[in-house]
């Protein structure tokens, strides 16, 4: 194969470099969202909903709440970190809202295949990003409610693991609903193409030694 074509199917490649989630489990379900998701509307007693949000680019520095590994079961615990502009993201936001105010307590886990640099828990973070990591079309709604309540004030916890690839979480919810926004990283494109040359230099090889 001549390198000119190699160059083009890399370029092709490239652009679909994307993080995606592999895994969940307990209450947390990967779920469409409606086109709004304000309180009240994406509603369940069983079930922790989420979904994948955006991939952009920052423009400026991203502030997230929290960004180290581990269990967070209380307020003292959340160590809040920058993410630089010009960093490839991608978003996910998971939705605990019950029906009719039920005082529901559900645990679930996601996992992902790109690290979580880490997440947002707090109301005005999450509304304050909604325009640029929110899902276009979705009507997130901005009731004060939309937050992580930990403890003491509350009974939410969450933890990122060790390799940051699976967060755990526990969200105690009713008349207000629980929201948590995962920022992860997104595969770099030039370890794409390196893994496409190395796999199409292997196959040339293979070629010409059947010659």
């Amino acid at each position: 194969m001549r390198l000119g074509v190699v160059v083009a199917v890399i370029a092709m490649l490239a652009p679909l470099a994307s993080a995606d989630i592999i895994e969940v489990g307990g209450a947390a379900v990967v779920a469409e969202p409606p086109s709004n998701i304000a309180l009240n509307q994406w509603e369940s007693d069983t079930e922790i909903r989420g979904f994948f949000e955006r991939q952009t680019v920052l423009f400026s520095d991203l502030a997230l709440d929290h960004v180290n590994t581990g269990l967070v079961d209380h307020e003292s615990l959340v160590v809040p970190g920058l993410v630089s502009a010009g960093t490839a993201v991608q978003s996910y936001l998971f939705h605990a809202d019950s029906v009719a105010g039920f005082d529901a307590l559900l645990s679930g886990y996601v996992v992902f295949d790109q690290p979580i640099l880490g997440v947002l828990i707090h109301t005005a973070s999450m509304n304050g990003t909604d325009d640029f990591l929110g899902r276009p079309g979705v009507t997130y709604g901005n009731s004060p409610g939309r937050r992580l309540e930990l403890p003491p004030g509350s009974l939410d916890t969450f933890e990122i693991s060790g390799d940051r690839t699976r967060l755990d979480f526990t969200l105690k919810f009713g008349a207000a609903y629980d929201e948590i926004r995962i920022v992860t990283a997104v595969p770099e494109p030039g370890s794409l193409a390196l893994l496409s040359l190395v796999g199409f230099a292997g196959l040339r090889r293979r070629r010409e030694a059947r010659r």
